[in-house]
C-alpha cells in the first residue's frame, strides 16, 4: 500500500514546531538554573553579562540587559538587586556619566552561568544522540537560515504584529535566591 506524502509545511506548522524545539531545550536550562536558585530571567541575565566578553568586563548597561533578555527596566533592575545580594553582580556607577550605572558579572556569577551551561549541554548531548549523525548540525544550520530571513524582512504592518526578534518576554515573578 502506497504512503500519502505528508502535506506541505505551512508557516503556522513551522512555528509550532520552532516552539516546541525551544519549549524542549527551555525546559532543560531552566531545570538546571532552578537547581541554583535561578529563574529563567536571573539565568538570561547573567547570561548576557558573560556574553558581553572580557573584553567588555562582562557588564553592560541596564538597558542594554533588558533589551538583549526583552525585559522590562524594572524587571531588570530587580533581577540586578537579587544577583547584587547573591554575589553574582556588582552594580557601579558610570564614571563618564552621573546618571547611568554598570552592572558587571563576578567571578561567582561567571562560575554559576557557566555551571549551567556545562549542565544543560550534558542533558542537551545525550537527549539529541538519538539524531543521525549530522542532524543536529543541519537542523542549526537550516533554523539559522529561516531567522535570518525573517530578520531581514520588512517590518510587518498595521495590525500591532511585532516584527520579528521584537516580541516582549513576559517577566514572571522571580524565586528570591539563595542567601550566601
Amino acid at each position: 500500500m502506497a504512503q500519502t506524502p505528508p502535506p506541505p509545511c505551512t508557516p503556522a506548522h513551522l512555528a509550532a514546531q520552532a516552539t516546541r524545539l525551544a519549549a524542549a531545550m527551555d525546559a532543560v536550562t531552566d531545570a538546571e538554573a532552578a537547581q541554583r536558585g535561578l529563574t529563567r530571567a536571573d539565568f538570561e541575565v547573567l547570561a548576557a553579562l558573560r556574553g558581553a566578553g572580557a573584553a567588555l568586563g562582562y557588564r553592560l548597561r541596564p538597558g542594554e540587559l533588558a533589551e538583549r533578555c526583552h525585559l522590562s527596566s524594572g524587571g531588570t533592575s530587580n533581577i540586578i538587586r537579587r544577583m547584587a545580594e547573591s554575589g553574582y553582580v556588582v552594580r557601579e556607577a558610570d564614571l563618564h556619566d552621573g546618571r547611568g550605572s554598570w552592572a558587571q558579572l563576578t567571578e561567582e556569577g561567571r562560575r554559576v552561568v557557566d555551571a549551567v551551561r556545562r549542565a544543560a549541554d550534558a542533558v542537551y548531548g545525550e537527549l539529541l544522540r538519538v539524531l543521525p549523525g549530522g542532524a543536529v548540525d543541519a537542523l542549526s544550520g537550516l533554523i539559522s537560515l529561516v531567522a535570518a530571513a525573517l530578520e531581514q524582512a520588512p517590518a510587518p504592518g498595521a495590525g500591532g504584529v511585532p516584527a520579528p526578534g521584537r516580541a516582549r518576554r513576559i517577566v514572571r515573578a522571580p524565586r528570591p535566591a539563595p542567601r550566601r
